[in-house]
């Protein structure tokens, strides 16, 4: 039994004085900012005062945009003290800044937000905002003291996070999450994980993921803030630039939970394989979740991590949506990564996941556990909306107080249920996921998964971890097959080669072209997903070749 909904600012509020801390690792030369919960409750009571004088108060939206820090997290706390919402907005990159601009003067009228606060870091940004809205500095907001003012005390319907979806498959909307919906995933998660996990004198977490992606957000920050668990947090700039920054930052600090999506962990076992100084003996839970999650990546991992102390039954599989405010489904904590191993033949002809047989070609997907506490699930037909048998492949749909009632500048959404465009079955009561609905190829009388082809894809040498996107041009006779993968490798002919047979060999079906790209080519969204659409649209446009490939076939379509 989940307890009573209370206000994540309540349960801030109460746990300020737990004596738990939280730490910012710097960025290259900048030193370690921390400080502990009790006094940036302080400061954010002060900073909404400065807010109220600039009219943030109940139903206020504000937009927040700057690299993780101290001040971007008293922000937060402000402005829910002062009764508003936030979106934090993603920071843009090294590279792609015209396209980023635009994304975030879309975001910015499709939100109407009353504020956005800018670190100074970003002050270009800012000129390029104030046209459109009111924009302050983070910086000089915090740099006046001021005495703390009257809290608001909003309830369970008002707006909390209008948090953005990150795009993976259709442009971003607007995920209202009201107050109700963060406080029973909060507990939802905690309720799942046991309490131990937060205990603010045994455990410490520790994340780099992204502050304007619900997994980092959410899970990473609100969840340990609200509890007084001791935090790190290390900005996902430092991780892209130096992912070997991760596992030595779990080491010093002795973090007991962490995580990533799937993609990190291919990265992090070719890491832990080639060095000895990592020691992870202090992890108890880590999530993988956020992308699908790949079977034979997710093993190397807990391999080559089991040699630097971690205990594989940490490693935790996770299924949730931003629709759901973060966490639907946790798998069973302690048992590490679990598959079911299923006929590949039946699921991919027959929609059916029937255990597997020897002297058959197999599938290995990923065991993702049962519901939290307070959420439901169901999977059903995609065009009947009705039910379907235990190990037959449909949508799944979920239900509960984390699901929010719908997007943002749109009708609520009417009945209990919502879609989340995801096709899986349940074995044994688990949840198992196959893909998204809009992914799938149809080839041969067959639905194939991209995710399998881009798997064997990555693991062909010469191909970049992560860096491998399939995608289906549709023809006469079905679907066609292409993959864009990702590498360094200057003998283009022969590494195509060599993914034209390994997709071949494994899934039956060979593609009709590959298409190799540099490094940090195909599109991604902010938290690393691979854009699948986008990738499609930029091979028919003759924008994803690099140079390294033929333009497109524009007959296959």
């Amino acid at each position: 039994m989940l307890p009573a909904m209370k206000t994540v600012m309540d349960a801030i509020a109460t746990a300020a004085g737990r004596g738990g801390t939280v730490t910012v690792a710097g960025i290259g030369s900048r030193p370690d900012t921390s400080l502990p919960w009790a006094r940036l409750h302080d400061r954010a009571h002060r900073l909404a005062t400065t807010l109220a004088a600039h009219h943030i108060g109940p139903g206020s939206r504000v937009g927040l945009l700057g690299d993780t820090s101290i001040g971007l997290i008293t922000a937060m706390q402000a402005i829910w003290l002062r009764g508003a919402a936030f979106t934090v907005l993603p920071v843009p990159g090294l590279t792609g800044r015209r396209t980023h601009l635009a994304h975030l003067r879309a975001v910015t009228a499709d939100a109407a937000f009353d504020l956005v606060i800018v670190d100074d870091d970003l002050t270009w940004l800012a000129d390029e905002l104030r046209p459109a809205v009111a924009v302050r500095s983070l910086q000089t907001l915090t740099a006046t003291p001021a005495l703390p003012g009257e809290v608001v005390h909003p309830g369970p319907n008002a707006l909390a996070v209008l948090q953005y979806t990150s795009g993976s498959t259709s442009t971003p909307r607007g995920v209202p999450v009201t107050h109700g919906n963060l406080a029973a995933n909060l507990d939802a998660i905690e309720a799942a994980l046991g309490r131990d996990s937060l205990d603010p004198a045994t455990a410490c977490w520790l994340s780099w993921l992204p502050l304007y992606h619900d997994m980092g957000l959410i899970g990473f920050l609100a969840l340990p803030m609200s509890r007084g668990c001791p935090l790190v947090l290390q900005s996902p700039i430092t991780f892209a630039m130096r992912p070997a920054s991760w596992l030595e930052r779990l080491s010093r600090h002795r973090a007991t939970s962490t995580g990533a999506p799937n993609f990190a962990f291919g990265l992090m076992a070719q890491l832990l394989e080639g060095e000895t100084g990592t020691d992870l003996s202090s992890v108890r839970l880590l999530f993988s979740g956020g992308e699908p999650i790949d079977a034979p990546t997710m093993s190397r991992f807990a391999d080559a991590a089991a040699r630097h102390g971690l205990d594989p039954g940490a490693v935790v599989g996770a299924y949730g949506l931003a629709e759901s405010t973060l966490a639907v489904t946790f798998a069973q904590i302690g048992r590490g990564v679990t598959v079911d191993e299923v006929d590949r033949e039946t699921l991919e002809r027959d929609g059916v996941a029937l255990p597997a047989c020897t002297g058959r070609a197999t599938r290995r997907l990923v065991r993702l556990g049962n519901a939290v506490p307070g959420t439901s699930l169901r999977i059903v037909d995609p065009g009947t909306g009705q039910s379907v048998p235990a190990r037959t492949v449909g949508e799944v749909e979920v239900s509960g107080r984390s699901v929010v009632s719908g997007y943002w500048g749109e009708p609520r959404r009417t009945g209990g249920w919502l879609r989340t465009g995801d096709l899986g079955y349940f074995a044994d009561g688990e949840l198992v996921i196959c893909g998204r609905v809009k992914d799938v190829l149809f080839a041969a009388g067959r639905n194939v998964y991209p995710q399998d082809v881009e798997a064997v894809a990555t693991g062909v040498p010469g191909v970049r971890p992560g860096g491998a996107a399939a995608f289906a041009i549709p023809a006469d006779r079905g679907d066609r097959l292409v993959v864009a993968v990702e590498s360094r490798n200057t003998d283009i002919e022969s590494l195509r080669r060599a993914v034209t047979v390994a997709v071949a060999g494994e899934t039956g079906l060979a593609p009709a072209e590959v298409v190799m790209v540099r490094p940090g080519r195909l599109p991604k969204t902010s938290s690393g997903k691979l854009r699948r659409s986008e990738t499609r649209r930029r091979y028919l446009a003759g924008e994803l070749t690099d140079g390294t490939s033929p333009s497109p076939d524009r007959s296959l379509r």
